[in-house]
């Protein structure tokens, strides 16, 4: 009844669609003419789809590898996280990283004085590496004398801190405020927990 005119697609040939009926033209078909019309349509929906099909097919099979490209991804990265927790553990039992209660105990500086406390590489001493103070508020210690509190934002201040007596954590409330690395899990832990990676030499 309608002129067909094939549609087409960049690289894809799709069934042939139907001329499209103005609404005002629609008005003047009969009960039978807009029977035949829809019936047409969802031929022509059907004979798409199984068009389509292999394309569809070919998506899946895409972002199926494209998944199994991201497990790789995904295992090599904890398979490096162990390794570094490994040599992290290691480096601590021999001594090659001393805690930070060390670090802060000796006479001589780790760091130099000016290095902000982000810039200190700190790891649990079980492996996981960490960052000093809040998530949201990276690269602080928190010191008290039982009684008052005071924040040290470089090494510097950290060890000045140390040296008046002062130890890490907060009145009734002892240990070093850490998160781990690039997530909001936060904790309190032991300075003698914290092992510092030295700066090469």
């Amino acid at each position: 009844m309608w002129l067909r005119a094939a549609s087409r697609v960049p690289g894809v040939e799709l069934p042939p669609l139907g001329d499209r009926v103005e609404p005002d033209a629609l008005r003047e078909l009969s009960d039978n003419d807009l029977d035949e019309l829809g019936a047409e349509l969802q031929a022509t929906e059907r004979a798409t789809i199984a068009a389509m099909a292999p394309y569809e097919q070919h998506l899946r099979e895409i972002r199926t590898r494209a998944t199994e490209l991201a497990t790789e991804r995904r295992r090599r990265e904890r398979a490096q996280q162990v390794a570094q927790r490994a040599g992290v553990r290691e480096a601590a039992k021999s001594g090659g990283m001393p805690s930070l209660a060390a670090a802060l105990a000796t006479g001589e500086d780790l760091f130099d004085a000016t290095s902000p406390l982000t810039a200190v590489p700190a790891f649990l001493s079980t492996g996981g590496e960490v960052g000093f103070g809040f998530a949201t508020r990276p690269g602080t210690m928190t010191f008290t004398d039982g009684r008052q509190q005071r924040m040290a934002r470089s090494w510097g201040e950290a060890r000045e801190l140390h040296a008046l007596g002062w130890d890490p954590g907060a009145p009734g409330v002892p240990g070093v405020r850490v998160h781990l690395a690039g997530s909001r899990v936060e904790r309190v832990v032991p300075a003698s927990d914290v092992v510092l990676k030295p700066p090469a030499s």
